[in-house]
């Protein structure tokens, strides 16, 4: 794997952009704005205070994997219309910086154990009914193969087939469905595994590790890192594609959703910069994510025991698995006929004036001109982030401007946060 060595300054260049890829061991992180947990909506607010008070890391990696797993049980409730033409999935993506020993994985897994546990249990519930689906498919798999072979003896000797091909067209309608069984995490996988997986199979999952390492040194980045990518830019933006084989089976991938959540070491985010000339920001996926690289609290966090504040966890799972059962048209074509979610006028005013004021920004070099690429897609994930606290929130009407301030609170802190690490003057 590329790495960067401490005290260099590399740089990516391409015709119409420049950007120095920063020293991370070297920046500066005590200015670190505070996290604005309270722009959070109640539930997710005191899941995050109250674990944050006990497990003592700081505080954004706790509300990154937080909303990441809001992201992941609520992105097949519904797309957001900022207006009738700009519509997008809701699904985010995430990538928290830390050094070892910031507990990372103790985090990571308090506020994501819920739905795993909710993926084992489906599994289970289903797996009787899969098997059974499984023989009476093989059956119908060895009728087929029948109905073929007669067809070719028929040919062979010049006897008529038309009968034949109907059975066969009529046993093809018959097929017999095999229930799908949720894969939500993908983590040590491939461009090729996550493709065909995710167009055939259940079509809501993420790619999630707390050990980002596992992603960035895997085999797709390391040997098609341009494709890896190109298709995690695809899934964020919703749009079907085409996969064409020539050795196996093409695929089209359409309807599908991705969460990112992404949790590494500085030494990490460095690699991923310099990999291939900078392809994972000069092609727009790191524009795509929220980062947060937060200042440490090692050397602060003496023992405590369990507050009883902490007991708004289960809340807070609770919720997520009420949105993860909540019915929704999933089946081998994807997620169909999702609800369009439309912005209340209220909303679409906080709306407009945050999209302005980032586009006014973008020629500033005090602001957003160093994080242009960013700043760029802050305001669809503003409206993503505002659309999944509606979600999670279980509204039935327009988003309203509330939702939408908090989001772009977030939203805020994160270009905050990315100008700090990634920028420069």
């Amino acid at each position: 794997m590329d790495t960067i060595s401490p005290g260099t300054n590399n740089a990516i260049s391409s015709n119409d952009s420049q950007w120095e890829i920063p020293n991370i061991f070297c920046e500066n992180i005590s200015d670190s704005e505070h996290y604005p947990a309270d722009a959070l909506p109640s539930i997710i607010q005191k899941a995050v205070t109250s674990y944050q008070k006990y497990g003592q890391q700081p505080l954004p990696l706790i509300a990154c994997s937080a909303l990441a797993n809001v992201s992941l049980a609520c992105q097949t409730l519904g797309n957001v219309a900022r207006d009738k033409y700009l519509t997008s999935p809701v699904s985010l993506f995430f990538l928290s910086v830390a050094n070892s020993g910031e507990r990372k994985s103790q985090s990571d897994y308090t506020f994501s154990k819920a739905i795993r546990q909710w993926q084992l249990d489906i599994c289970e519930q289903l797996e009787p009914e899969i098997n059974s689906a499984q023989t009476l498919h093989n059956v119908w798999s060895a009728e087929k193969k029948g109905i073929l072979g007669q067809i070719r003896r028929n040919t062979l000797i010049d006897q008529p087939t038309a009968s034949l091909q109907y059975d066969l067209h009529q046993h093809i309608a018959n097929e017999p469905t095999i229930p799908i069984a949720p894969v939500l995490f993908f983590e040590d996988t491939t461009q090729e595994a996550l493709a065909s997986h995710i167009s055939s199979g259940w079509p809501s999952t993420s790619l999630w590790s707390d050990e980002g390492a596992l992603v960035i040194g895997g085999h797709s980045m390391q040997t098609s890192s341009t494709k890896f990518i190109a298709l995690l830019n695809r899934l964020w933006d919703g749009k079907p594609f085409t996969a064409h084989r020539k050795t196996s089976k093409s695929f089209t991938v359409a309807n599908r959703r991705l969460t990112i959540s992404l949790m590494m070491q500085p030494i990490i985010l460095e690699q991923m910069l310099a990999k291939n000339g900078g392809i994972s920001r000069q092609s727009g996926f790191l524009a795509r994510s929220l980062i947060a690289y937060p200042k440490s609290e090692m050397g602060n966090r003496f023992y405590q025991e369990p507050p009883k504040s902490i007991e708004s966890l289960p809340e807070f799972h609770n919720r997520l698995i009420e949105r993860l059962n909540q019915p929704v048209d999933l089946d081998k074509n994807g997620c169909r006929d999702l609800p369009t979610l439309n912005l209340s006028a209220a909303a679409k005013r906080e709306w407009i004036s945050f999209f302005n004021q980032v586009e006014s920004g973008l020629k500033n070099p005090k602001q957003w001109r160093s994080i242009k690429d960013f700043a760029s897609k802050s305001a669809e994930n503003a409206a993503r982030l505002a659309a999944l606290f509606h979600l999670f929130d279980g509204n039935t009407v327009d988003i309203t401007a509330e939702k939408m301030e908090q989001a772009i609170t977030v939203i805020r802190w994160h270009l905050k946060e990315t100008t700090r690490i990634l920028g420069h003057q």
